[in-house]
């Protein structure tokens, strides 16, 4: 909690700090939505891989969990490069995002839990 102290102090301040050129920017936002897009693929074949298995549960949860991260990186590229904006949009597919990663990894714990416990 400590570590978002300056964050937050900052932000009161509203003072805008660069740390990288605009390019540089651009360039990560380019290469983020290829490995979100890349990632959420690939989560969802491996879902299809799982069908029936012991982890079912998870990899079709960590596959949804993965679909709204690259539509959160998809919505935030399109505002990078002056696209498309819709408010809150983003921020309803990131609170998305977080419900399914916090869902998938209590439901896996559970289920790991219970197999470990043997009950």
């Amino acid at each position: 909690m400590l570590l978002f102290v300056p964050t937050i102090v900052l932000a009161a301040d509203s003072k805008e700090i660069f740390f990288l050129p605009e390019i540089v920017e651009e360039v990560l936002e380019i290469v983020n939505l290829v490995f979100a897009i890349l990632a959420a693929v690939f989560a969802v074949k491996l879902a299809a891989l799982s069908q029936g298995g012991d982890l079912e549960k998870t990899w079709n949860l960590m596959a949804m969990s993965a679909f709204a991260f690259a539509v959160v990186e998809v919505l935030g590229a399109l505002k990078e490069f002056g696209l498309l904006q819709i408010s809150g949009l983003t921020e309803i597919f990131e609170l998305i995002f977080i419900i399914l990663m916090t869902y998938t990894f209590y439901k896996t714990r559970k289920s790991l839990l219970k197999r470990v416990m043997g009950k």
